[in-house]
């Protein structure tokens, strides 16, 4: 029996009355995990996002981001079992003081359940708020050692960085945890990689950033460099985020796969442009087109989003997104265990554009537990939550 462990994105959208009611569902249904987004707008276009493509634009405006710590905090005081964690955190909108007080602050209100990713950011997430966001990687290497400092002391702690000078600066919160909460790194092979299996207690990644057998050789980059300063590669976690498209049957994926703004965002949210060169294509977006850097959703009109829309085809939806019933996807999505991911976070993007939630525990929960069960049954783990 393989230990993975299953997790989904809560609602961040208002109202906030079910939100409580969600994630103790979670809780109760055995759910190991929660993930949070720190972000301001999501990466569909504000002109698109309209009840004519996506009947949840009914319900909420697509940019009606909730604050992930209050969320959080919510979660921590009415759960008793379930992880929580903000997946991912950018190190130019917050400094590392407030971020280590926010983490020592969880750390105690769980109870020792929380983890933070941290990441190099989004351009989205930053130019339009007026935020600067320059060499992202040197500041996320700093905020993890200077996190990893005040996590393992109550004194004041000096550090003389390019970005961070800290002279007697003390987080004196004791961590619940020892060590303090677990941190780990979202991004691609390279520098995100490396900081998480040598600073961090993790990785974070995403599907379509690579392919199983892609994900194969990472793996063991991941676990070389974990091994070269003398880390148990075993301890540390392998998270991967699937955007899927889950439908009952195959008339409703095909209904799904042809939804202009599911089509929107298979182009829009990729890592780069490997993810369609793989297939033989072009990103309708741009040949190099990578979100992270490139993609500012409120600047697209919508005659400009239409048209990139008619250039995606549902093939190309089916290769950005694990699309089908739940039995289909997580047959999908094994290879990604075998090949050593350790926790699997699923966004239903089929939900999101029509309810309006990635992975409610009341509106669409069947068809997340029944991939989540035919994950369990696959590795051998006792089937818990399939309505």
């Amino acid at each position: 029996m393989r230990d993975v462990k299953y997790g989904v994105a809560p609602v961040q959208f208002p109202p906030v009355a079910g939100h409580r009611q969600a994630v103790q569902a979670y809780d109760q249904a055995g759910l190991d995990f929660l993930t949070y987004w720190d972000q301001h707008c999501l990466t569909i276009p504000r002109s698109i996002w309209t009840p004519d493509l996506a009947p949840a634009a009914e319900l909420f405006h697509i940019d009606a981001w909730l604050e992930p710590w209050p969320q959080l905090t919510e979660t921590a005081i009415v759960t008793e079992n379930i992880r929580m964690g903000l997946s991912a955190s950018d190190v130019s909108r917050r400094s590392p003081d407030v971020l280590a007080q926010l983490a020592l602050t969880l750390d105690h209100y769980s109870e020792g359940r929380f983890f933070l990713a941290l990441g190099a950011g989004e351009n989205k997430q930053n130019t339009p708020y007026g935020v600067t966001r320059d060499r992202p990687f040197g500041r996320l290497e700093e905020v993890l050692k200077l996190l990893k400092l005040w996590f393992s002391t109550d004194e004041p702690v000096d550090f003389d960085g390019n970005f961070w000078q800290i002279k007697n600066g003390g987080i004196s919160t004791p961590a619940y945890t020892p060590g303090g909460p677990d941190l780990l790194v979202a991004g691609g092979p390279g520098k995100a990689m490396k900081y998480a299996a040598q600073l961090a207690d993790g990785w974070c990644s995403y599907f379509p950033g690579s392919t199983a057998e892609e994900y194969v050789e990472q793996v063991a980059e991941f676990n070389r460099l974990a091994e070269e300063v003398d880390r148990d590669p075993s301890t540390l976690t392998k998270l991967m985020l699937f955007g899927v498209v889950l439908g009952d049957d195959d008339a409703h994926v095909h209904e799904l796969v042809n939804n202009p703004v599911i089509r929107w965002d298979s182009a829009a949210l990729v890592p780069g442009p490997q993810a369609w060169a793989r297939h033989g294509q072009v990103n309708p977006l741009g040949e190099d087109f990578a979100y992270v850097r490139d993609l500012l959703p409120m600047e697209v009109s919508r005659e400009d989003a239409l048209k990139v829309i008619d250039k995606v085809s549902p093939e190309m939806v089916r290769n950005m997104r694990f699309s089908g019933t739940p039995k289909e996807v997580a047959k999908m999505i094994q290879p990604f265990i075998e090949a050593g991911c350790t926790h699997v976070m699923i966004g239903d993007y089929g939900a999101l554009v029509t309810s309006g939630d990635m992975g409610s525990a009341v509106n669409g929960a069947r068809r997340l537990a029944e991939t989540f069960d035919g994950l369990r049954e696959l590795n051998g783990q006792p089937v818990t939550s399939a309505a």
